[in-house]
């Protein structure tokens, strides 16, 4: 007789209702990695970490064995068991909410007193978004330039500002390639303003270079966006006196640059440099930092994304008195004790940026407000360990912050949403509060009392615990509002997007105006 594919699977099932039921839990305890998995989904899909109990430990994991979550069954590795699992768990939540909600239509539990949204407006025909605002004429006239880039004979006739806007957009439309290059790098010109040269080759670029260096070039902004490809030491080195006026340079991704390269940059900008930007860097060390210090002139240093540098690498940045804007992010291994040292000897910084500097906890954020008390724009955003207590003294000292980013800083609450917007009175233009799975209705009421006159962006991203009438009320009265982000808020139906009364509120994101298919 010949062999059945399915008798492995009857085997199995066989097996599978034979095995030994264990202890009633609670919860699901996914195999090995498995675990690992679940935590990291619940993270990025929901904002949040799995509760402790959930976390068990591999030692438990390999003694118990994979069960099932309803009756602590040994759940058999396969993935028919598995999708039978998928099933009946789906199953259970459902009847879990539908018992709840005849419960709540009984009068069994008493309901907590919700606010209340009523549309001042009739649902408009269409939602307001980006790609919907009407441009203006010299925007569609740049617009069409960039289209058709390949044709233009020279870009030399049209101001400085026009040029990196057609450059952002031939950027976006992916055509910033060599052949195109001298339109934006020729002799005479003194703004290089190009965001992606990812396309652009070592070659090509030496190549333009050299020409306009044999003219007398003379540059006073230099910014290159993800430069790797195009930018090394012997750039830097071909570039000679041509740096001698420059007041911006901005060289981001560029990791091929050694700390030579960068002890060529800092001797040939000499005292004019006034923004500086090198992120993305793996091979500089503390070498390249001591440079630094000849740049006493120098209001605005970006450093993000170097992660081998570390606090003993960094000690050049505390004489650097005139910095304003200071920008460290994903520094992994910075500590909280540099962050506060380098706060006391820089109090009058106005912008920081510590995002995703993981090490850094409430003791680090603290001791920047304590420190700089002239603080007006804060990114902290990514930092797992920060509490509330982390925001108390804007609070207590009344910093006048202009733009606030907290995003995915799990730890916070509404308690942290009230210090920042008592403390900020009437200041905050942006806040960014993305993926903060305890912020609630109590947050937007504390942002309407206290910042309704000045608040202009607004980032609620995957809060899902902030009701459509909370925000339907916020939006009526918040006048200020120009842009509002709603990514992965799905609580937020299609009676807030066409019923709010702020006509020329700008939406971002929402799935129903990305294509997406929302089930409530």
């Amino acid at each position: 007789m010949p062999h059945r594919p399915s008798a492995r699977r009857d085997a199995a099932e066989a097996a599978e209702s034979n095995a030994p039921v264990e202890e009633a839990s609670t919860t699901s305890a996914p195999r090995g990695g498995g675990r690992v998995s679940n935590e990291r989904a619940l993270y990025f899909a929901r904002g949040e970490a799995p509760p402790t109990s959930r976390r068990r430990t591999s030692n438990e994991n390999r003694a118990n064995g994979p069960t099932s979550p309803q009756n602590g069954e040994q759940s058999w590795p396969g993935y028919y068991a598995t999708a039978r699992d998928l099933g009946e768990q789906r199953r259970a939540a459902q009847e879990a909410r539908q018992e709840q909600l005849e419960r709540l239509a009984n009068g069994e539990e008493e309901a907590e007193e919700k606010p209340v949204w009523v549309p001042r407006i009739k649902p408009r025909s269409s939602v307001l978004t980006a790609d919907r605002v009407v441009p203006r004429l010299q925007e569609l006239a740049l617009m069409c330039l960039a289209r058709h880039v390949e044709l233009l004979p020279t870009l030399e006739y049209i101001d400085a500002d026009a040029r990196h806007r057609v450059a952002r957009a031939v950027v976006k439309l992916r055509r910033m390639k060599p052949e195109v290059l001298p339109l934006f790098l020729y002799p005479g010109v003194t703004e290089i303003d190009i965001p992606d040269c990812s396309y652009i080759d070592e070659s090509a670029f030496l190549e333009a270079l050299q020409e306009c260096t044999s003219a007398g070039l003379s540059l006073t902004i230099l910014r290159l966006g993800l430069c790797g490809r195009s930018v090394s030491d012997s750039v830097i080195l071909e570039l000679g006196d041509s740096l001698r006026s420059v007041e911006q340079l901005k060289l981001s991704g560029c990791y091929r640059l050694s700390d030579t390269g960068v002890e060529a940059l800092v001797r040939r900008c000499a005292p004019s440099l006034q923004e500086f930007e090198l992120s993305c860097n793996q091979r500089i060390t503390k070498t390249a930092i001591d440079y630094f210090g000849e740049l006493q002139h120098l209001h605005s240093l970006s450093l993000s994304e170097c992660p081998q540098l570390d606090d003993s690498a960094l000690q050049a940045l505390f004489t650097m008195k005139n910095l304003r804007k200071l920008e460290l992010n994903q520094m992994e291994r910075i500590s909280d004790e540099f962050v506060g040292e380098l706060t006391a000897k820089l109090p009058d910084l106005e912008d920081l940026s510590l995002a995703r500097c993981s090490q850094l906890s409430d003791v680090a954020v603290r001791a920047a407000f304590e420190n700089c008390r002239n603080l007006r724009h804060l990114d902290v955003s990514d930092l797992p360990d920060l509490t509330d207590d982390s925001v108390e003294p804007i609070r207590r000292l009344g910093h006048s912050l202009k733009r606030v980013t907290i995003g995915r800083c799990l730890g916070l609450t509404d308690v942290a949403i009230e210090h920042i917007a008592i403390g900020a009175n009437n200041c905050i233009e942006r806040l960014v509060m993305s993926s903060l799975a305890e912020i609630t209705d109590a947050a937007i009421f504390t942002l309407q009392k206290h910042c309704l006159a000045s608040l202009e962006t607004l980032d609620i991203s995957f809060c899902r615990n902030i009701t459509e009438d909370a925000l339907g009320i916020f939006t009526d009265e918040a006048e200020q509002l120009k842009s509002l982000i709603l990514w992965g808020c799905t609580q937020i139906t299609a009676r807030f997007l066409t019923s709010h009364s702020r006509d020329e509120l700008i939406t971002t994101g929402h799935p129903l105006l990305t294509g997406l298919t929302v089930k409530y």
